[in-house]
């Protein structure tokens, strides 16, 4: 724990400090001509919802989406609010195949959403001379020791969707002589997974880097690893992902489009090919149980009292906690490990480039296009150095210039 707080933490405080200073940039430019496209694209879609619906309503107001949705078209209600008929996001999203009226609405609120929590927040935000955000990052915020990030969350921009990519190609470097250098960890929760449990196969796929999602398609559907196609094979990154947030039947269901049946079949084909991870896995939850916390591979501590608790609920709660806290947890202290230690590295030998941004699994950073075989070099070794696994860590370098087209 000491290594953790005064190598990770501490040194840590100065670095996040100096990152919200710097700020990322925006163009003022796009993202007053991406407002005026989302404005117009609300519009559209408004004007489709009143056809459908036959009448203009308040689309916002849940009360007359109900009326609408439940009394009008006559959909089957699916849950019920102390003022009337639900109409949240899951309601919709059950609702979406019986009529197309239900889709537009979904697509009406996410572009609402991107245009007031992002758009206008940032054009807000954006002010001469030199347009930089400037976010806030928490680190002692979340109950896993990711960093979180506020005013504005920069951490949430939604990156595969079409129009989160419009919003980060808003981001911009500083001026013409500098890029921005992206990296990001690849599969780094799955990576620290295999470690963990000591699988054999899964260690070994990494080992040897392979497609580890191909490599668990052929293992679970028997089949040799070029006859799996692209849908098997994104069933298999669903349960291989699912795994560690543990996933039930019904969830990966909802997620691939199969039957729950199916679903449940995929999970216990799983877990007896890859019987190390079912043990790891079983013995987190009862070492847990024991201890009354987990710990990540810095020994980050996250206490779950719950483990014991009578309500099923809760105590389903806190299994999934001790299952994905140790993975997801770790994968944090890796992350500002490398910090530290890119960070430390840039300045010893005077690269010219700056840490503006971490989301998750990545980092975002300024870098003088001239110094950039010299700045991937030290995000590479330090990033890929950063801490002795069973199995290699990987990164994933990408450079542009802008946020969204790297």
């Amino acid at each position: 724990v000491k290594a953790l707080f005064y190598e990770v933490e501490m040194p840590l405080v100065r670095i996040l400090f100096a990152m919200e200073k710097a700020g990322v940039k925006v163009s003022p430019e796009r993202l007053g001509l991406l407002h005026e496209k989302f404005t117009r694209r609300i519009k559209a879609v408004e004007t489709e919802i009143y056809q459908l619906a036959g009448e203009e309503f308040n689309i916002s107001s849940p009360k007359q989406l109900g009326v609408v949705l439940f009394e009008r078209l006559g959909l089957p209600v699916v849950k019920k609010t102390k003022t009337g008929y639900s109409t949240d996001a899951e309601v919709l999203e059950e609702l979406a195949d019986r009529h197309p009226l239900v889709q537009k609405v979904l697509d009406y609120r996410g572009l609402v959403k991107l245009n007031s929590t992002y758009v206008e927040a940032l054009l807000s935000l954006a002010a001469a001379p030199d347009y930089r955000i400037h976010t806030t990052f928490n680190q002692a915020v979340t109950a896993t020791g990711r960093l979180s990030s506020t005013d504005p969350n920069l951490q949430n921009i939604p990156v595969r969707s079409a129009e989160g990519r419009e919003i980060r190609r808003c981001f911009i470097p500083k001026d013409r002589d500098t890029l921005f250098l992206a990296a990001d960890y690849s599969q780094i929760e799955l990576r620290l997974l295999a470690h963990f449990a000591e699988d054999e196969k899964l260690v070994a796929a990494f080992q040897s880097d392979q497609d580890v999602h191909r490599r668990t398609a052929a293992e679970i559907f028997n089949l040799p690893p070029e006859e799996v196609s692209p849908q098997l094979r994104d069933r298999a990154k669903a349960v291989n992902f699912g795994i560690i947030y543990g996933i039930s039947g019904f969830g990966l269901a909802k997620g691939v489009g199969v039957s729950r049946k199916e679903a449940e079949a995929f999970i216990d084909a799983y877990f007896a090919r890859y019987q190390g991870v079912k043990t790891y896995l079983e013995r987190a939850i009862a070492q847990a149980r024991e201890d009354g916390y987990v710990t990540t591979i810095m020994n980050r501590r996250r206490y779950l009292p719950d483990l014991k608790a009578r309500n099923f609920q809760r105590r389903s709660f806190a299994e999934r906690m001790a299952r994905n806290t140790p993975i997801q947890g770790s994968a944090a202290d890796l992350i500002k490990l490398a910090m530290v230690r890119v960070e430390a590295r840039l300045r010893k030998e005077k690269i010219p480039a700056t840490l503006l941004l971490q989301v998750h699994d990545e980092l975002l950073l300024e870098v003088e296009r001239a110094a950039l075989p010299e700045a991937e070099k030290v995000l590479r070794e330090e990033m890929e150095g950063a801490f002795a696994l069973r199995v290699p860590l990987a990164v994933d370098l990408k450079s542009g210039d802008n946020w969204g087209d790297l």
